[in-house]
């Protein structure tokens, strides 16, 4: 009995996998179609920040940040990470939307759109990520990743943050449009400047640095940041506040969607009785 329970739960979790996989592989398809400004132009807005930010640190030769990790790589492992979270939380939406007509079949769902397009951005933005690792590994030609398992860690970790608040982001979203335009819009811009992309977490003066921890965001870049060198200073961040927020949002965004998620679905869609699919 239990080990037919077993089977069972993992040929559904396979047919899940299955399903997120195929979810991610027709968007990944989307994006391609748009030609030159679908997948690539993923990357546009996060190299075009990296290569101001860096043009500017050259023209007031600041040293900083330099000291403890490549000023280059400094700024991808802030840039990447975050825009990665935004793509995945604030965007979700209107990638739920997009993929409406999917879920006239029963075993699609609205959580399988979110979860494929949150897969397929983890490896976009994933990709970049090693890009830069390893560029900048060949250009020092040395080995400049510490802890390896704990980079990969930190950056999964930012990617589900942003899947546990882009689930919170449907519901409130269907239900408050105005509440959706604020967080695409103006929490968005707030994240940006307080997730320590721009700045270390060590050179912001104590009486402010406890606004800026706050935000999970910080703490999951500057963790992510020291994983390449352990001597980076971090003072004030904590891998569990990071953790809570992570697995508290992903168990906050499951339970408001199992219980609204007939709002992401059409009136033809729920009042379809059989719909393709319903058969298997």
């Amino acid at each position: 009995m239990i080990r037919r329970s077993l089977g069972l739960a993992l040929s559904q979790l396979l047919l899940q996998i299955r399903i997120v996989g195929a979810v991610a592989q027709r968007e990944l398809q989307l994006r391609s179609a748009k030609g030159l400004f679908g997948v690539a132009g993923v990357f546009l807005e996060p190299l075009a920040l990296i290569a101001t930010f860096l043009a500017l640190r050259i023209l007031i030769r600041s040293s900083g940040e330099g000291d403890y990790i490549n000023v280059v790589l400094w700024l991808a492992l802030g840039f990447i990470p975050f825009f990665m979270f935004a793509d995945i939380a604030i965007k979700a939406i209107s990638g739920v939307q997009k993929g409406g007509d999917l879920y006239f079949y029963r075993r699609l769902r609205p959580l399988d759109s979110l979860m494929g397009n949150a897969l397929l951005t983890t490896q976009i933005f994933g990709t970049m990520m090693l890009v830069f690792v390893l560029g900048v590994a060949a250009w020092e030609w040395r080995a400049i990743l510490y802890s390896p398992g704990v980079a990969i860690f930190q950056f999964l970790g930012i990617a589900m943050l942003g899947f546990g608040l882009g689930l919170s982001t449907l519901i409130v979203g269907h239900r408050l449009p105005f509440v959706a335009w604020v967080i695409k819009s103006v929490l968005r811009r707030i994240l940006l400047w307080t997730s320590c992309i721009f700045f270390p977490i060590r050179i912001i003066p104590i009486e402010f640095r406890h606004w800026i921890l706050w935000n999970p965001i910080a703490h999951g870049v500057e963790l992510l940041r020291q994983s390449f060198n352990p001597a980076y200073p971090i003072p004030g961040v904590s891998a569990i506040y990071f953790w809570v927020w992570v697995v508290g949002s992903i168990g906050f965004g499951l339970f408001i969607y199992g219980n609204n998620e007939e709002l992401l679905y059409s009136p033809e869609q729920l009042a379809g009785t059989e719909r393709p699919g319903d058969e298997l």
